[in-house]
């Protein structure tokens, strides 16, 4: 056996990915007094495509696993909400011209129009 200490380094990799394992809220030992809660609107996020803690009404989430509260490089890319497009749906329907590229999403996701009337 040459040398018992390991290479400065070499431990890194183990201690980051223990870390950065996000722990089950079942086994968390934090009272439900302590944990941070916030309102998720999934209708208006942008990071609702691929959100899993979404849901079609308001609702309370914890905020270590909401989309916007985790580190940036644990966030997905941010979208367009499904709000932002539904108004885009409403001025387009109203008349009003955009840019090609705005048409072209609208027509993919939006083509009949506004999913939720808006104010």
């Amino acid at each position: 056996m040459r040398n018992a200490t390991p290479l400065p380094g070499a431990l890194d990799k183990p201690l980051n990915d223990f870390v950065s394992a996000h722990v089950a809220p079942s086994s968390s030992r934090v009272p439900p007094i302590y944990r941070e809660a916030t309102t998720c609107y999934a209708y208006m996020c942008p990071y609702a495509y691929g959100c899993t803690e979404k849901t079609g009404r308001p609702a309370q989430v914890l905020m270590r696993r909401c989309m916007r509260y985790k580190p940036e490089d644990l966030r997905i890319r941010a979208g367009i909400s499904d709000y932002a497009l539904d108004l885009l749906a409403k001025r387009r329907k109203s008349g009003e011209s955009f840019a090609a590229e705005t048409t072209a999403i609208l027509d993919e996701l939006r083509p009949n129009g506004p999913l939720r009337k808006s104010a």
